[in-house]
């Protein structure tokens, strides 16, 4: 291996960082780390890496990339897990698998092998990554049935490399040459594990003999040219179909690698809208593929992704993916890197989600070395701190609804679809559909209430019963069946907050004549959608608890989407009432002249045992985009109304954080994330304005005593003061991730 003369030397590099007060001290051994991954008692191996690191070669790294640089990078960042590039494209090791093309700067070498198996001596576990989404010119002579083609026939050509050709996910290539690599790579290699980037492919519609033929069998019709409207019958089994695909590969590719390891699996990078039961009935643990965000996303993002990982996961352990390049869609420069700022603020909002650290770094060359820094920084704490971060329960009472329904099905005026976006990415198509969520989960974020997710196909009560309160924002697409699950929950004690069209769809995306949950909700759909509402406001009803914040005012902004409605009879006087829109020019004109209604804009009303709350219109939406803080109010008064029970944990102070609270065995670990910087929402994170101090109060596990109390990010025992069943304590200042972590007697 070469040593890269165009950046800095080790020796060089490791006097900077000792300058900087992060070498000294910091074990040069793995024999700590090793010893930590042993996984908990009864548990697969998977249960014992902590943190991660991926090195994802490129062809001309075996004859260039400096192995010792990363060997000393491992062993001080306490690294328990790696994965490094295998095969798929490339063989970055001696494959004897015909047209499995072999890096041609390997030589006799084995990049693969050497990297494994020196990892495996200080005690990390490995993956091995393989990505199957493009071939070559030669596999395409020998094998046209491996190719995915475009409607006319013609080979799909790589998008950015054109060279290359795209593989078809649903042929041979996935069913037969796919796992013979993967056998050959378990067989001679010490992998823990294989993991898949573009394991689904990335050739969109693919219309090759092999599809054509396989869907007319499963479905009885043609292909179809586009997925932009997922009501067309065709489609929608165009997308069943491709769903099943996915399972028999995740199926075929795990018991291929467990056949020749039985403590080994496959696990994909991404899974779509895959149902998350059936996947953990084939994958043990997973590993989140959102590297990073682009300037238009919220500094919570990664922080989002794990909610939604762990309730894909529930009870399995899960890592979060976290790039240290620029991989803003849709441009990527991976040999640079993000400041260190926007890298620890990205990597420690998933820590405090409950994501296990995954850092990726895009070539095993590393010209640009000042990320590191920030990540050993964070991945050393985390190692000292790591028993904190073993969590087995998330201690959330509120919980935001997903649906991969609404997102496939609902809304068929997308944009035009060309074919390009691939089945797993259809929600993709459907512009905005995910702002009302994005709404909720800011207005949530803001009011520092602690809440996970919830996933439509798990509403059973071992997944739900545990939340107080279920956010469903705008879910539209929902079944009978999970309606009456949805009564039942809250006929039993729970809480619903709903708006816009929620369940005003069935599961494929077909406009009922009615709300689904109209008996819970108060009123009737009474048959109009009005898309575009300008100039449109509410007359406030207060004091009470759903104008907490704007009691000061007769009237609030509206939305900008109404839904006709028929209330019920005898629901009393709402908090809101509409004042219908009038126009917003000339400015003559600018007045209401109808100034008050009896329209409600909200139902807030007990049910069973349990409360619902919804609101007829774009409440979340609207705030997404225009933020403005009565509707912000409004939000978090709804969800606090309808719990009816104080929140678990609750902070006061000043700032934007993004908390949550978190058990393990023996303690519980309340977290608080610095957001507080004017680049929060869009833009990145140029430096860390620290913030305090904080109030942080702690409902205690029932019969938990508290032993100790201390703040990891201070690194000092605190004293707290009881208060009933909960513990309060002062944080004077937050950096970047302060943790009160409490230990039980």
């Amino acid at each position: 291996m070469t040593e890269n003369h165009m950046a800095p030397s080790r020796r060089e590099m490791m006097a900077g960082m000792a300058a900087a007060g992060l070498a000294a001290g910091l074990p040069l051994t793995a024999a700590g780390a090793a010893a930590r991954t042993a996984p908990p008692s009864g548990k697969g191996w998977e249960w014992g890496p902590m943190r991660w690191v991926q090195i994802c070669a490129t062809e001309d790294d075996p004859a260039r990339y400096d192995k010792q640089f990363w060997i000393d990078f491992l062993r001080r960042t306490r690294t328990q897990g790696v994965c490094l590039s295998a095969g798929g494209v490339t063989a970055f090791y001696p494959t004897k698998v015909p047209y499995h093309h072999r890096s041609p700067y390997l030589g006799s070498g084995d990049m693969f092998g050497d990297l494994a198996r020196s990892c495996k001596e200080m005690g990390i576990r490995v993956l091995g990554r393989v990505d199957p989404h493009a071939m070559r010119a030669d596999a395409l002579a020998a094998h046209p049935e491996w190719v995915a083609r475009s409607a006319d026939g013609q080979p799909k050509r790589h998008p950015t490399d054109p060279e290359l050709y795209l593989t078809c996910p649903n042929g041979p290539v996935t069913f037969e040459w796919m796992p013979q690599i993967l056998k050959e790579i378990v067989s001679t290699y010490p992998v823990d594990a294989i993991f898949g980037n573009r394991w689904a492919g990335s050739a969109g519609i693919c219309h090759c003999d092999v599809c054509k033929a396989d869907f007319r069998r499963a479905s009885g019709f043609d292909i179809p040219r586009s997925l932009a409207d997922p009501q067309d019958r065709v489609v929608r089994a165009y997308l069943v179909w491709d769903d099943e695909k996915r399972y028999a590969q995740l199926k075929l590719w795990g018991d291929t690698v467990s056949a020749v390891n039985p403590q080994a699996f496959f696990t994909p990078g991404s899974w779509g809208r895959l149902d998350p039961k059936r996947l953990r009935q084939t994958i043990r643990s997973i590993y989140a593929d959102r590297q990073g965000r682009s300037g238009q996303n919220a500094a919570w993002l990664n922080g989002r992704s794990a909610k939604e990982t762990y309730c894909l996961m529930q009870d399995r352990p899960m890592s979060g993916i976290f790039a240290v390049g620029e991989t803003s869609t849709p441009y990527r420069w991976m040999d640079s890197v993000q400041s260190n700022p926007e890298i620890s603020a990205y990597l420690h909002d998933g820590l405090a989600q409950g994501f296990r650290p995954w850092m990726t770094k895009f070539k095993a060359e590393v010209f640009d070395k000042r990320w590191v820094p920030a990540v050993e920084k964070a991945y050393v704490w985390h190692a000292e701190n790591e028993d904190y971060f073993r969590n087995t329960e998330n201690l959330a009472r509120v919980a935001m609804l997903q649906s991969a329904q609404t997102s496939t099905y609902y809304r068929a005026n997308a944009p035009a679809d060309t074919g390009g976006a691939g089945p797993q990415d259809v929600q993709s198509l459907h512009t905005g559909a995910d702002d009302a969520a994005n709404g909720y989960y800011q207005a949530l974020v803001e009011s520092r209430i602690p809440f996970s997710f919830a996933d439509e196909r798990q509403l059973e009560p071992e997944y739900i019963g545990r939340y107080k309160v279920l956010v469903l924002a705008n879910i539209a697409a929902l079944s009978d069946k999970q309606c009456a699950q949805i009564r039942d929950y809250v006929n039993r004690g729970g809480a619903i907050v709903a708006t816009d069209e929620t369940s005003l769809y069935d599961e494929w995306g077909k406009r009922r004549t009615n709300f689904a949950l109209a008996d819970l909700f108060g009123c009737d759909f009474a048959g109009k959608v009005d898309p575009r509402v300008q100039n449109s406001y509410m007359t406030v009803h207060g004091p009470g608890p759903m104008t907490i914040g704007f009691d000061d005012t007769p009237r609030i902004m509206a939305g900008t989407r109404l839904v006709s409605v028929t209330p019920h009879a005898g629901l009393g006087k709402p908090a809101l009432t509409l004042v219908p829109s009038y126009p917003d020019l000339p400015m003559e004109n600018v007045f209401p002249t109808i100034a008050q209604t009896d329209i409600p804009m909200v139902y807030a009303r007990p049910f069973g045992k349990g409360r619902v709350v919804y609101f007829p219109f774009d409440l979340d939406r609207t705030f997404w985009e225009c933020a403005n803080q009565d509707h912000f109010a409004l939000l978090r008064n709804a969800v606090l109304w309808a719990a009816n029970e104080p929140q678990p944990m609750t902070v006061s102070g000043a700032g934007m954080v993004d908390i949550s609270y978190w058990r393990q065995e023996k303690s519980v670990a309340a977290h608080l994330v610095n957001l507080t910087n004017p680049m929060a929402m869009k833009g990145f994170m140029r430096e860390i304005l620290p913030a305090g101090p904080f109030e942080v109060a702690l409902q205690l596990p029932p019969g938990a005593s508290p032993k100790r109390v201390r703040l990891l990010e201070a690194g000092r025992d605190v004293e707290a003061r009881r208060d009933g069943d909960r513990i309060v304590v002062q944080v004077p200042r937050l950096e970047m991730h302060e943790v009160v972590a409490v230990d039980f007697a």
